[in-house]
């Protein structure tokens, strides 16, 4: 996995048990998938989120903690690829939640286009 970026989390990403809210770790998968399939595809114009899957919480994120993101391309398809993304903390690497995020390639009216990956390519499975 690749690192995509890093948050420092602040008391205001906490919800009312004082742990990060739910939100913050959605838009932050989100975020890093974005980054993975930029990677990937070489470009962010015609490139949409279809899909946020299972993330999975394992344990609750404090204030304070200096989250990494790390992110893998996992699956692909004819117009779409799927990033799994984990959220970890940057000093022990003991990992909080995991999720994946589904992207197509869409073309200038936003109906479905191949995105011209090979299978067995460099991000090939």
């Amino acid at each position: 996995m690749k690192t995509a970026t890093r948050r420092f989390v602040r008391p205001e990403f906490m919800n009312h048990h004082q742990t990060l809210y739910a939100g913050y770790i959605s838009e932050w998968v989100t975020e890093a998938a974005m980054i993975g399939v930029t990677e990937v595809l070489g470009r962010t114009d015609h490139v949409v989120l279809a899909a946020i899957r299972e993330i999975r919480v394992t344990r609750s994120v404090l204030a304070g903690t200096i989250l990494e993101l790390r992110y893998a391309p996992v699956k692909f398809g004819t117009t779409s690829v799927e990033v799994q993304v984990e959220g970890m903390d940057f000093l022990t690497g003991e990992k909080y939640f995991a999720g994946s995020a589904v992207f197509v390639t869409v073309d200038d009216r936003g109906n479905k286009t191949p995105h011209g990956l090979k299978a067995g390519g460099r991000y090939g499975s």
